[in-house]
C-alpha cells in the first residue's frame, strides 16, 4: 500500500517511536523513489537512525533525498547531521557551503553549525566570527548552544579569563539543560586552569548536579553496572573451559582499552599515526555484536524456559548471558561479520592494516571479545585513578549508560573499581599474560618514544618516527569526535598530571576504591 504525503509525518513518528527506525527509513525510500517526501519526517528518521548509531542506513535514505531535491538546502542540512554525527568535519565544511548556497538566507542554526565545524577543524578565530553573527538576528540570552559554543572555543584559545567572564554572568539565569550543564562544567575547567580550585569543583558539581536532574538514569539500574555484575559472576575457569574451541583469525583487531580519561586518545593517535595502522576512535563495534549476540541469547533463554524461574533481574541476565558458552563457531563467523560492518561504515579499512578498535569501557566486554576473536590482544590504558576518575567527574559527555556514572564522584569511583576488578579477572580466567600491554598516561607524556616503542613491539610492527608527530597527524585526521580532541592535537603537555592533589579534600571519601589499583600500577594515595 502506497503512503499518501498527507500519511508519511504521522507514520514516520509512530515507527520511531516504537523503535522501528529502520521501517521508517524504507517507507521514506519508497516515497522518495515516487518523488514524494516531508522535510519534518525525514528529519526525525534521520536523528533516529543518528541516535541509534546506524549512520549507513541514515546516509542511503540522505543520498537519495539529494538525488531528488539536490537544490532545497533541507536536503543539504540532512548531509550534515550524518556527517556531523559521524565527525566527518571537512566534508561538513563542504556541506555547509551548498546549506548557505541554496537557503533563501543564512539563519542562526547556519552560523552555529558553522562555528561548531570551524573549531572542530582548529580555527577558533574564524569560529568565533561566525558565531558572533548569531546576536545580529536574534537574542541568545536563552540560546544555551550559543554560550556552550563560545565556551567551547574560548577554551580551545586557552582565553581562561574569557570563558569566566563569557559564563559567570550568564549561567545563573540560564536555562536549565544540558547545554547549560556543560557550561557550567566549562567554568569550572577555567577556574582549574586559573587555580580557583574551589570555584571550579563548585562549578563543576553545579554541571553535574544539574545533568542529573534532567535525566532519570539510576544508577542502581545501570545496565552497564549489571553487566559488570554479571559477568564478574559469571566468567570463572570452569565456565569458560566449557566454551567450544572457535577457531582464531589470522588478522584480529587489537582493542585499546582502560578507563575514561586514561590517554586512550592520545594513545590512539600515536598509534594512528603509524603507516601500517588504522585506528577507530570509539565506534559501536562490540554494541553491535552485543545486539545481536544478546538477542539470541536472550531468544533461547526465553525459548528453554530459563527466564521464568525467577522475577530477578541478576538471575535472568545470568541465565541469559549463559549462554554465551553454547555460541558455536558458525554464529561467531556471523558476529564477525556484524563486528566488521560497523568498521566498513565507519572507515576505509584497509585489511592488511593492523586495525586498533579505541573504545575505553569495551574492558567490560573483554570476555565476549574473546569469544569472537579468541587470538585477540589489547592494550590497556592506565592513569592514575584519582585523576582518571576527577577527569571523568569535570568532562562533558554524551549522555548513556556509561556516562551517569560518572555524575556523582562516588557513584564514578565505585564503577571505577568494580570495572578494573572485572579486567583483572579476564586476564587471569583467560590467561592473558602475554597479549595484554599496559601503559601508563604518566609514563607516555614523559618518554613518548620509549613507550611508543614499547606498544609498536608488542603489535609486532616496525618502528616508525611518524607516531612522534601525532599531534600534526590528529590535526590532519579531522575526524576526533571524542572530549579529548582539543587536548591530542597539542605537544605532549602535563598540566593534567597530579591534579587530583588539588581536590583533595573532595577526593579523600572515595580513595579506598582505588587502593588495589594504585598497588598494582604504582601510584601514590597519600594526601
Amino acid at each position: 500500500m502506497q503512503i499518501g504525503l498527507q500519511q508519511i509525518r504521522p507514520v514516520t513518528e509512530q515507527l520511531c517511536n516504537s523503535g522501528r527506525y529502520d521501517q521508517a527509513l524504507s517507507v521514506l525510500k519508497q516515497c522518495a523513489q515516487r518523488g514524494v517526501t516531508d522535510f519534518s519526517a525525514l528529519n526525525r528518521a534521520v536523528d533516529a537512525a543518528v541516535q541509534i548509531g546506524d549512520l549507513g542506513a541514515g546516509a542511503e535514505l540522505v543520498d537519495l533525498i539529494l538525488k531528488g531535491w539536490p537544490k532545497d538546502s533541507r536536503s543539504w542540512e540532512l548531509r550534515y547531521k550524518i556527517l556531523h554525527a559521524g565527525a566527518q568535519w571537512s566534508e561538513a565544511r563542504i556541506v555547509l557551503k551548498r546549506v548557505k548556497k541554496y537557503a533563501q538566507e543564512a539563519t542562526p542554526e547556519y552560523f552555529l553549525a558553522n562555528a561548531e565545524v570551524l573549531e572542530r577543524l582548529f580555527q577558533p578565530d574564524k569560529a568565533l566570527v561566525s558565531l558572533e553573527e548569531i546576536p545580529k538576528l536574534i537574542s541568545v540570552d536563552e540560546h544555551s548552544r550559543y554560550w556552550y559554543l563560545k565556551a567551547t572555543i574560548l577554551l580551545q584559545m586557552k582565553d581562561y579569563q574569557g570563558v569566566v567572564d563569557c559564563l559567570s554572568g550568564w549561567l545563573p539565569k540560564a536555562p536549565h539543560d544540558r547545554f547549560a550543564a556543560a557550561c557550567w562544567k566549562f567554568l569550572g575547567k577555567a577556574q582549574d586552569a586559573l587555580k580557583s580550585y574551589d570555584d571550579a569543583f563548585r562549578a563543576i558539581k553545579s554541571g553535574n548536579d544539574l545533568r542529573a536532574s534532567l535525566d532519570s538514569r539510576m544508577i542502581s539500574e545501570n545496565s552497564l553496572r549489571r553487566r559488570v555484575e554479571v559477568f564478574r559472576t559469571l566468567f570463572t575457569p570452569e565456565w569458560v573451559s566449557g566454551w567450544e574451541e572457535i577457531t582464531p583469525t589470522d588478522h584480529p583487531p587489537v582493542f585499546l582499552i582502560g578507563f575514561p580519561r586514561s590517554g586512550t586518545t592520545l594513545l590512539e593517535q600515536v598509534l594512528d599515526a603509524h603507516p601500517d595502522v588504522q585506528a577507530l576512535e570509539e565506534q559501536p563495534t562490540m554494541a553491535a555484536v552485543l545486539r545481536q549476540s544478546g538477542a539470541w541469547m536472550n531468544a533461547k533463554a526465553n525459548m528453554d524456559g530459563a527466564l521464568k524461574t525467577t522475577d530477578n533481574w541478576k538471575q535472568q541476565w545470568l541465565a541469559s548471558f549463559d549462554y554465551l558458552s553454547r555460541i558455536n563457531e558458525k554464529q561467531v563467523v556471523e558476529l564477525r561479520d556484524a563486528y566488521y560492518k560497523v568498521v566498513d561504515e565507519k572507515m576505509k579499512y584497509n585489511r592488511s592494516n593492523l586495525l586498533i578498535d579505541k573504545m575505553p569501557l569495551n574492558t567490560v566486554d573483554m570476555g565476549l571479545i574473546l569469544k569472537i576473536f579468541p587470538n585477540a590482544k589489547f592494550i590497556v590504558a592506565l592513569r592514575h585513578p584519582c585523576d582518571c576518575v576527577l577527569s571523568a567527574y569535570m568532562q562533558s559527555f554524551q549522555m548513556n549508560d556509561a556516562m551517569a556514572n560518572f555524575l556523582d564522584l562516588g557513584a564514578a569511583a565505585s564503577f571505577y573499581r568494580n570495572v578494573m576488578s572485572l579486567l583483572w579477572q579476564y586476564e587471569k580466567v583467560f590467561d592473558l599474560r602475554d597479549r595484554v600491554h599496559a601503559i601508563r598516561y604518566e609514563d607516555l607524556i614523559e618518554d613518548l618514544d620509549g613507550e611508543a616503542a614499547k606498544v609498536i613491539n608488542f603489535l609486532g610492527l616496525e618502528w616508525n618516527d611518524a607516531v612522534t608527530r601525532y599531534d600534526e597527524h590528529a590535526r590532519q585526521r579531522g575526524t576526533l569526535a571524542t572530549p579529548s580532541y582539543q587536548g591530542v592535537t597539542q605537544k605532549i603537555y602535563s598540566s593534567s598530571k597530579e591534579r587530583w592533589r588539588n581536590y583533595a579534600q573532595w577526593m579523600a571519601p572515595v580513595l579506598h576504591h582505588f587502593e588495589e589499583a594504585a598497588e598494582r600500577y604504582g601510584y601514590d594515595l597519600s594526601i
